[in-house]
């Protein structure tokens, strides 16, 4: 039975590597959960067509094309920024066992000088109209961490929370779409449904946060 369900990312407090711009969607991590039992071989390139998982969620369908009821997820509470950097240095002392001079500026032995912005917050919130039961399993079976540097120890998470609440958020909250929605005078051309790094399939929608009365 599918229900409005509230899931919360509990956080360690590190830092977690959020872009408002491409904010992580929950469907899209439950379809890296989930990929597990449906995807064998090499993934699709960016151009070709890839499978649709199957996931324990609600669908949409505007204007033919459809999608998943998850909202994106937002940080809650009082947040604050952090920037660090993410360097990578050239060892001087294995020199002596490379051959000819390396190339300091690109290729393996580049030097890496990165900014690396983080969203300090305790916790993440999304929204979903789903399975309580299978969508609880499918997150605290594979999901470990969120966001991009998780080989760095950011975004690691402590505890998922998914219940059961009384009004539907997954697409709509307070006047504001909470995910991409279709709509042919919005300003962002996205695929609507994981993987959202594919090409295909993307169609104008509104962006996270649009409000529904704007044209």
């Amino acid at each position: 039975m599918f229900r409005p369900l509230k899931v919360t990312f509990h956080l360690d407090g590190a830092g977690v590597y959020y872009d408002p711009f491409e904010p992580l969607m929950l469907d899209g991590i439950l379809c890296a959960a989930c990929s597990r039992h449906h995807v064998h071989g090499e993934p699709p390139g960016r151009d070709e067509e890839p499978a649709d998982i199957p996931l324990p969620l609600a669908r949409w369908e505007i204007d033919g094309a459809w999608g998943w009821r998850a909202s994106a997820l937002f940080p809650d509470g009082e947040t604050e920024e952090s920037l660090q950097f993410w360097r990578k240095r050239f060892r001087q002392n294995r020199v002596e066992i490379s051959t000819g001079s390396p190339n300091l500026t690109n290729g393996v032995y580049r030097d890496w000088n990165m900014p690396l912005p983080l969203l300090l917050c305790r916790s993440m919130t999304a929204y979903a109209l789903g399975d309580r039961r299978n969508v609880r399993r499918e997150l605290i079976r594979s999901i470990r961490w969120l966001g991009k540097k998780r080989a760095h120890g950011k975004g690691r998470i402590t505890c998922i929370e998914v219940e059961a609440i009384e009004t539907d958020y997954s697409m709509v909250k307070d006047g504001a779409v909470t995910r991409w929605v279709p709509d042919r005078s919005g300003a962002r051309l996205v695929r609507p449904r994981p993987p959202y790094w594919n090409n295909h399939g993307r169609v104008l929608c509104r962006d996270v946060g649009d409000s529904i009365s704007s044209p």
